[in-house]
């Protein structure tokens, strides 16, 4: 699968969902005038349907909404609706960690980064390390005890980038060239191997590389 063309499509995809879904938010009132049946079964009706209409294209967007970028010393994060910038200086990133996890009518496996920091830097979405967060992330906690033994007096916090389906691979990406001090796990790795393995920038690159090189 070619990652970059993927996105693109989904990128379409989602365009299309939007306007149709937009279409038909505003044709179903349209249709309940121009028939003029204004009894309270279809009012009632038209007005169950709008809001699950509504609610499909929120949660669509919420689900799709990955934005980042870099300035050379920290990248600006934007996820889901509500969930506000996250500000991640790239030299206080410890840790980043990939789990992956089966989502209900999805075509293959979601997973999540979950990236550790010394630093919260004015994000709210950076959370200070607590044991509930330990538990439920066993993999994390081994490392953390690890850097909590090498930094005894560190406060570390974290956040978890769960949404913005396959523009997750691009920000991994992004990550794992901008924070340099950082430990990347092997799930991670594999994840940005895939990733440059099947990504069209990185596959001209290589091939400019070998021209170059026979030449």
């Amino acid at each position: 699968m070619n990652i970059d063309k993927a996105i693109r499509k989904q990128k379409r995809y989602y365009k299309i969902f939007m306007l149709s879904i937009g279409l038909i938010f505003f044709m179903l009132p349209g249709y309940l005038f121009l028939t003029s049946k204004f009894y309270t079964f279809y009012i009632t009706y038209l007005i169950v349907l709008e809001a699950l209409i509504f609610l499909a294209a929120i949660i669509r967007v919420d689900n799709a909404s990955l934005n980042f970028k870099h300035d050379g010393y920290k990248l600006k994060v934007n996820v889901g609706i509500k969930g506000g910038s996250i500000n991640i200086i790239c030299d206080k990133i410890v840790l980043v960690h990939v789990e992956n996890y089966e989502q209900k009518n999805a075509d293959e496996g979601e997973f999540r980064i979950i990236i550790l920091s010394t630093s919260k830097f004015r994000s709210d979405r950076m959370i200070l390390v607590h044991k509930g967060f330990l538990k439920r992330h066993a993999y994390v906690a081994r490392e953390y005890n690890k850097l909590k033994i090498l930094r005894p007096e560190e406060n570390f916090y974290y956040t978890i980038i769960r949404r913005g389906e396959l523009n997750k691979y691009p920000f991994l990406d992004t990550v794992y060239k901008s924070c340099v001090y950082a430990y990347f796990t092997e799930t991670s790795i594999e994840k940005i191997k895939y990733y440059r393995q099947n990504s069209e920038n990185y596959t001209l690159k290589n091939k400019n590389r070998n021209i170059i090189h026979i030449l």
